[in-house]
């Protein structure tokens, strides 16, 4: 785990990476079996806080 990105459904590491075709920036999944993604933020920040509270969510949602 780096930094505490991790995805919220399988628990593997998550990049967040830019997107220049629509000039966004994006997370995925590492984990290929995994088709978690979040994608469309104006920045990386942005990105990297849509991840955790989606992961946040997600774990609210399952206890």
């Amino acid at each position: 785990m780096r930094w505490g990105w991790t995805c919220p459904r399988c628990e593997t590491d998550a990049s967040v990476s830019s997107d220049p075709a629509s000039e966004t920036f994006r997370w995925e999944c590492d984990d290929h079996s995994c088709e978690a993604v979040g994608f469309g933020f104006t920045s990386r920040r942005r990105a990297r806080l849509a991840l955790r509270e989606y992961r946040e969510r997600y774990q609210n949602v399952y206890r």
